[in-house]
């Protein structure tokens, strides 16, 4: 989840889906900054799930908005750490979502057998309801 509050500051938060993706005696990803999730109040926010144990190594959230802050577009930012993560661990399962500070927003995952699509919710004061989004993954 990523959140920009009215006065611009970001948050962003994920959680772990438990045992299923961890490597006995590991801590999952979620609670390393920039792994699960990251946020900056001058550049964005990003959110990542799936094989923790691998996406940990490569803080893909903390790059995405390191990215964001160089001026890359949300969707640009993590299909970028998508890739880079991809290039070592091709059959990786994983996904990302990405917002920056004006509000644009974007996801990416990997693409393996049994998941090629990727679903996510977006609001903002522009939307009326909340947006079910999905990108077709890298």
């Amino acid at each position: 989840m990523i959140v920009i509050n009215q006065k611009g500051h970001v948050t962003a938060g994920t959680s772990t889906n438990g045992a299923r993706h961890k490597i006995p005696g590991r801590v999952g990803d979620s609670p390393v900054a920039g792994a699960g999730a990251y946020a900056d109040s001058t550049a964005g926010g990003a959110a990542a799930t799936g094989d923790g144990d691998v996406m940990m190594r490569f803080l893909p959230s903390y790059h995405a908005v390191e990215l964001m802050r160089a001026g890359t577009d949300p969707t640009t930012a993590c299909k970028k750490a998508i890739t880079r993560i991809r290039k070592y661990f091709p059959q990786f399962f994983g996904a990302m979502i990405c917002a920056n500070i004006t509000g644009g927003y974007g996801a990416a995952c990997n693409k393996v057998p049994g998941f090629s699509q990727f679903n996510f919710m977006v609001y903002n004061a522009q939307l009326k309801s909340p947006l079910q989004a999905m990108v077709d993954c890298i």
